[in-house]
């Protein structure tokens, strides 16, 4: 037999040594990712938010004196907003957090916007908090858990365990507020229009484990990337959406029972889920 011939009669046989194990371990990974993924939304904390007022504020009102403002939370708020997102960025100098979207941060009369300023003006209001924890997963395991240490003290000495949430696409650091009673968001991205099924479930895979591991309360992405794949994807958990500033996309969206806090720029926060209108 010519050389040329056993070698064409080897690759079936190395493609299956290699291939086999692969497939294998992916098909593993969909089946436990699955399981785990939904053992996890049936076990995940009640989620303490409005199931009608589902529109809350982006940034605050920020008309009122700014994004990520004391002017445009109070300003959302009395607009009937029924809860407010804000960004926040954690000061190694401070060891406190700051509300800021970016660095350097945004500064108001001079001075940057501490989180606790802000939580202390809210504690006898019924108004909610999605704390989006921006470079939160960027920390390094040392400095992330004494930042969750102190976000998870600000909201319970507040009292806003049952009024806050904690925005990550870091699990491990989620685990970490969940573990202390703090309601939590585990920030995902799927894109199943970029990338081939086979990929995009691999990565959906992915997200379910690190869901599973965060033990948080909800998912929350892009509007962008809720498609009707990433919907079905993720039809077990609360979603979290922004940013959406069209009534009509408003109204289908706050129609779907998964979907518990849709973010938005404009003065929608009328809106009720529950009517399927807007309250006169």
């Amino acid at each position: 037999m010519q050389p040329e011939a056993r070698g064409r009669r080897r690759w079936p046989w190395l493609l299956a040594v290699f291939l086999l194990p692969a497939v294998l371990l992916s098909t593993a990974l969909l089946f436990a990712s699955d399981l785990l993924y939904r053992r996890a939304a049936a076990r995940a904390p009640a989620f303490p938010f409005p199931a009608c007022q589902k529109v809350w504020a982006h940034r605050g009102w920020a008309p009122a004196g700014g994004e990520n403002s004391l002017q445009s939370v109070q300003g959302a708020f009395e607009r009937g907003a029924a809860g407010v997102e804000i960004d926040i960025l954690f000061d190694h100098e401070l060891q406190d957090f700051v509300v800021s979207h970016d660095r350097p941060f945004t500064l108001f009369n001079g001075k940057p916007l501490r989180l606790e300023t802000v939580l202390s003006r809210h504690t006898h209001g019924s108004g909610f908090f999605w704390l989006d924890a921006k470079d939160l997963r960027k920390l390094s395991p040392l400095a992330a858990r004494k930042a969750t240490q102190r976000l998870a003290a600000l909201i319970q000495h507040y009292g806003l365990g049952e009024r806050a949430l904690v925005e990550s696409g870091n699990p491990l650091y989620l685990s970490w507020l969940a573990s202390r009673g703090v309601h939590t968001s585990y920030a995902v991205s799927p894109n199943d229009r970029k990338y081939a099924a086979p990929v995009y479930r691999l990565h959906a895979a992915v997200t379910k484990l690190g869901y599973a591991l965060a033990g948080a309360s909800a998912i929350s992405m892009d509007i962008s990337r809720y498609t009707p794949v990433a919907a079905a994807t993720f039809d077990k958990a609360a979603v979290l959406l922004s940013t959406v500033n069209d009534p009509g996309t408003l109204l289908r969206l706050s129609g779907v029972p998964e979907v518990r806090v849709i973010l938005s720029d404009h003065d929608h926060f009328e809106l009720s889920a529950c009517a399927g209108r807007a309250s006169p």
